[in-house]
């Protein structure tokens, strides 16, 4: 892959606008509406049945009205777990942009923080509906009294710790003695660090550096730092571009336990179950978008990221983000992509408490819910049929993680 887009080859078409119980049962074509250009963070522009300039007007006509009699949409804010760094939060952007939420009668804010906690305290709190935080740190907040659930999976587990190859550092206890650098915020750190802990590694004997996010391969490079706590894909990806022979230790491989998950206020799920499962929908064909139409999703992209994004580097990652946003294919072909396997679950519930990142006794049944995934199975099930299909363009496959 030389990560110049020539190797990224576009699936057909597969995704229109129709009523919830139209979708996935035709071929039709899609395509944008509207020629203006909107800030991607508030939903304005809708998918056309077919690739014809066609007013919104017909739009609503094909799916009905848009959240009241009158055509208006339905406000909700959607709060992201870390800021525009990487093309893995585009495809919220593109959903946005494209209409995915709005054509389910929501006006969608989606925002941006600093980390799980602050993206789960801000739904807890009630200034957003819905968020996607580290497993982890939504089982903590609830124990500590906040009230969320589950009622998806975006990403298996992708953290892990990374060098440059060049320290010699290819195991866990390895990392005894060094310096490793972490972010002062979100799950990754305390996840790899109940990883050390499991691997019997000496904690203490590490020197544990806080690293604001974009520097982390910088300090790898100028010998600040031996290793760096972090998103896998990415971080390979940048030091194999500067000539580099990463060795990556991944959490994952220690600890059994789901990754990254959507989720909403208790109260919501209970008094605004259409809300969620419009939010639902929309969100799964945002997912759609980023695996057929990745070029479109760089283009909006791009301009809302942060600075030093850089397009080629994502698109050496495009695989492993694929991998990460689909589970086995025993799950994912018959149940579809979001459902959370209630027996992995509660084994996450298991490592985190082993591990001290929260306690014992947590009522896993009271943690998600799959309803809304289940109540849309077959748009979720052609959702993940559509990132295995894309998966075929790679050499890796969906269990890659």
């Amino acid at each position: 892959m030389t990560g110049n887009g020539t190797h990224y080859k576009l699936l057909p078409d597969k995704f229109r606008s129709v009523t919830r119980n139209e979708y996935a049962s035709s071929g039709a074509g899609r395509a944008r509406s509207g020629t203006e250009h909107r800030s991607a963070t508030t939903s304005r522009r809708g998918f056309l049945v077919g690739a014809g300039a066609t007013t919104l007007a017909t739009l609503a006509g094909c799916i009905g009205n848009i959240g009241g009699d009158d055509g208006s949409t339905q406000q909700v804010t959607y709060r992201h777990r870390y800021k525009r760094t990487g093309i893995g939060t585009g495809l919220n952007d593109a959903g946005v942009e494209l209409g995915t939420w709005e054509e389910e009668g929501l006006d969608v804010s989606f925002e941006t923080s600093s980390g799980s906690k602050a993206a789960a305290q801000s739904v807890a709190s009630g200034n957003d509906m819905f968020g996607n935080a580290g497993i982890s740190t939504v089982l903590g907040l609830n124990q500590e009294g906040a009230d969320l659930v589950v009622i998806g999976q975006l990403l298996d587990p992708m953290g892990g710790v990374v060098t440059t190859g060049e320290q010699g550092i290819t195991t866990w206890s390895d990392l005894e003695g060094k310096t490793v650098g972490k972010y002062p915020y979100g799950s990754t750190g305390p996840e790899a660090k109940a990883a050390m802990q499991k691997e019997g590694v000496d904690v203490s004997a590490i020197t544990f550096q806080n690293v604001q996010p974009g520097n982390g391969e910088q300090l790898l490079f100028n010998g600040n730092i031996d290793a760096m706590i972090k998103f896998v894909p990415l971080s390979k990806a940048r030091l194999l571009d500067e000539g580099y022979s990463p060795n990556v230790l991944i959490t994952s491989h220690v600890l059994d336990h789901l990754g990254i998950s959507l989720y909403t206020r208790r109260e919501v799920v209970e008094e605004q179950p259409e809300t969620v499962d419009s939010f639902v929908r929309g969100w799964l064909k945002a997912y759609q978008i980023f695996a057929n139409q990745i070029d479109e999703v760089f283009e909006i992209y791009t301009p809302l990221a942060v600075e030093g994004f850089d397009e080629e580097i994502q698109r050496e990652a495009l695989p492993e983000y694929y991998a990460a946003q689909v589970p086995d294919p025993s799950i994912g072909t018959e149940y579809g992509k979001g459902w959370t396997d209630s027996e992995k679950l509660d084994r996450t519930i298991e490592t985190f408490s082993d591990a001290g990142l929260i306690d014992g006794g947590v009522d896993a049944e009271a943690m998600y819910t799959n309803e809304f995934i289940d109540d849309n199975r077959e748009l979720a099930v052609e959702t993940a049929t559509e990132i295995y299909d894309r998966l075929e363009d790679f050499e890796i496959g969906p269990n890659y993680i």
